[in-house]
């Protein structure tokens, strides 16, 4: 026999020929390598035992003498029973006697090398072959039990053939539950014993299973059980009447499916409808109320000073300030469909005729007026409101929508906290503001905007400066006054970047002036309330140049009721600089209270009862030793009359009967009034007497400021019949 003492293993399969003569086995060996096989022989049973274990052949060629020791020791070769084997015998008996003992594969010897070969190759073939199917099935029964889908594979019988885990898990059952041979029934009976199966009874849905079976096209589904979970089923027939299907809880992405489209009609911040909802529900009710033939009104709101809010105390506070009204605005308007359209507007759709819109509407500006506390500050609220009516006041959606916007526009403009239903001329009144809006916002960058100067004189005709006065040129319109655009750059972002060119220019153009005279600059309210005034002050008089003394900042008095603690420290903050400050409005007394100001100032409408009333007290007022220092006035003109006002500067009320005034005649002239100036011009006129400068027929009159910390340079203020406000 040939013997290999030390056999290694090679990349070709390898054979173990054992048994049988030395002649056999080398003629059997020499064919097998030829043909590209490695061959071990082993010569007895012993020597078989120790290479079959030592090399992991992958054929056996076994001869009569080992083969049937072999047999009897199967126990001893249980790992090889996966080994091909060829049993070599002498006689047809022997062959049978090895079949009945376990033998697969046998060849009657003698046999020709070429079908031993065949053989050979046939099994070492076939063994290949299950190594990659048994491969396959590793790979597919680990993919189906990773899978993220429940698979089950049912027969004609609808017997379960096979399943993964996820099957079980899917349907919260434990994975042992379930095992091939059970019927369909059988499974679904323990989905109802544990609710995960869908509303209908057991048998009805079984018969709706059957119907989907008898498909011969794939089929899919979803289903909610009755344990909230929702299942995707896709289903196929097989060719042998069987079927496969796959199961996918699907709960959580069917609720983030929810979630999304109530995000597409849902504002994130309070949860309110949004403007895409209010559009559908609006156009049902439009549909449904033009069949009725009956009224529902659309009212339109926003939140008072919510700007000033974001601006002083963050978005964080701003947001909850938004959330607070939405809470109100849902309790108060109770059965109405509220939505929020963005930033602070706010919605309501009221099927309603127009008296009930009236008093839902009074009842919101009520309620959204009622002060807010947020994170430990008191936070004042309040909401303008427009009302439009279907049918009256429009048919669709759209024009609803804006006829109720542009009464929201009136009630904002007419007053804050107030209400107003649609009228046709609103809607021309609208269009007209928000044309002068984006002119004005064009006037900033193409340099339209200007300003001139009125002046202040003491009481010997000697100037000591002038009040800035803001106005616009425009291109086609002409000089607009104030009183128009200001309340609109007011309503807008655009009184930030206004009021700080202003303030400014006029620092930048008092600096250069030949003689100390100061600058009075009136602020908005708007600008008051911005929250970085004092800075921007600040970097206005180091950037100019300017001296603090010479900078007069006038404020109205609205601008303490609206915030007193913050009005107090922002003014404390810009008197630190040393500006003056100059109140206007003063009539309410409020500000003395809480003394933060140089000076006090009226306005005409406080100024023209007193005319009515001083007619025959000429001559009662004398400035005397009763006042510290020698008073001073601003004279301005009042084409009216020929008259200058004085009022004393200690007064602390306008009291005609007290004989605090006197009425001075001023010499008329032929020219008109030519205050107030450019900048250009103001040079000559620090030279000249201001009463000389007042004009023809004009009736000048002042109401006297207070310094207070400067008792001893008391000064007047001024003011025009003619244009009704403060001249600054």
């Amino acid at each position: 026999m040939l013997i290999s003492a030390s056999p290694t293993r090679s990349s070709n399969p390898l054979i173990i020929l054992a048994g049988g003569s030395y002649e056999e086995a080398s003629s059997v060996a020499r064919s097998l390598r030829e043909i590209g096989y490695s061959c071990v022989c082993s010569p007895d049973y012993r020597t078989f035992e120790q290479h079959a274990r030592l090399v992991k052949p992958d054929l056996l060629l076994l001869d009569s003498d080992i083969h049937g020791e072999f047999l009897r020791d199967g126990k001893r070769w249980e790992e090889f029973q996966s080994v091909p084997m060829i049993h070599l015998v002498s006689s047809a008996a022997e062959r049978e006697n090895a079949f009945a003992a376990g033998a697969v594969d046998c060849v009657v010897k003698p046999v020709l090398t070429e079908e031993l070969l065949a053989r050979v190759k046939g099994r070492l073939d076939l063994q290949q072959a299950q190594k990659q199917l048994d491969q396959r099935n590793m790979q597919f029964a680990t993919t189906l039990e990773n899978i993220g889908q429940g698979v089950c594979f049912f027969d004609a019988d609808q017997r379960l053939i096979l399943s993964n885990r996820r099957y079980a898990e899917v349907y919260g059952l434990p994975p042992e539950m379930i095992k091939p041979g059970m019927t369909l029934s059988e499974i679904t009976e323990l989905r109802y014993a544990v609710g995960a199966c869908p509303v209908v009874p057991h048998d009805e849905y079984l018969a709706w299973c059957d119907a989907i079976n008898s498909k011969s096209s794939p089929q899919d589904w979803s289903m909610e059980l009755k344990s909230g979970k929702v299942i995707r089923v896709h289903h196929e027939r097989t060719s042998d009447g069987g079927w496969v299907s796959t199961h996918e809880d699907i709960t959580e992405h069917r609720n983030a499916e929810r979630q999304i489209a109530r995000l597409a009609l849902h504002d994130p911040l309070t949860d309110l409808p949004n403007r895409a909802a209010l559009k559908q529900k609006l156009d049902t009710l439009l549909e449904q109320h033009q069949k009725q033939g009956t009224q529902f009104a659309v009212l339109c709101l926003d939140l008072d000073r919510f700007k000033e809010v974001n601006d002083l105390f963050g978005h964080h506070v701003g947001d909850q300030v938004l959330c607070l009204a939405a809470k109100r605005l849902c309790a108060t308007a109770v059965g109405a469909f509220v939505a929020r359209l963005g930033g602070d507007e706010f919605m309501v759709l009221a099927e309603a005729d127009a008296s009930y819109a009236a008093q839902l509407a009074d009842l919101i500006i009520t309620i959204l007026s009622e002060d807010a506390e947020i994170e430990g500050t008191r936070i004042r609220m309040g909401t303008s409101l427009g009302v439009a009516i279907f049918p009256a006041d429009g048919d669709n959606a759209a024009e609803l929508m804006g006829n109720a916007d542009a009464a929201l526009y009136r009630a904002k403009a007419d007053g804050r906290g107030t209400a107003r239903f649609f009228e046709p001329q609103m809607d021309k009144w609208l269009r007209e503001r928000r044309a002068l809006q984006r002119d004005l916002q064009a006037a900033i960058s193409q340099q339209q905007l200007s300003i001139v100067y009125q002046p202040q004189a003491d009481i010997g005709g000697d100037v000591i400066g002038f009040e800035a006065l803001l106005r616009w040129n425009h291109p086609t319109r002409g000089n607009i006054p104030p009183s128009v655009f200001i309340p609109i750059a007011e309503e807008s972002s655009l009184m930030i970047e206004i009021g700080e060119w202003v303030l400014r220019e006029a620092c930048r153009e008092a600096a250069a002036w030949p003689r100390k005279l100061s600058v009075a600059v009136n602020l908005s309210p708007v600008q008051f309330k911005h929250g970085d005034l004092d800075r921007l002050v600040k970097s206005v008089l180091i950037e100019t140049g300017l001296e603090p003394e010479r900078l007069e900042l006038e404020i109205t008095e609205s601008v303490l009721i609206d915030d007193l603690e913050r009005a107090i420290s922002t003014l404390g903050h810009l008197k630190a600089l040393g500006v003056r400050i100059a109140m206007d409005d003063f009539g309410t007394g409020y500000h003395r209270k809480h003394a933060m100001t140089d000076q006090d100032a009226g306005d005409a409408s406080q100024v023209e009862p007193l005319l009515n009333q001083i007619d025959g007290r000429i001559g009662q007022f004398t400035a005397d030793g009763a006042y510290d220092g020698k008073p001073t006035y601003d004279a301005v003109t009042d084409h009216s009359a020929a008259t200058v006002i004085v009022i004393p500067p200690r007064a602390n009320a306008i009291e005609p009967a007290g004989g605090c005034m006197r009425r001075r005649s001023v010499r008329r002239r032929s020219r008109p009034p030519p205050w107030p100036r450019p900048f250009d011009d103001l040079p000559r006129a620090t030279t000249e007497s201001p009463l000389s400068l007042i004009g023809t027929a004009t009736d000048t009159f002042g109401v006297g400021k207070r310094r207070i910390g400067f008792p001893n340079t008391p000064c007047w203020s001024a003011v025009t019949k003619a244009e009704g406000k403060l001249l600054f």
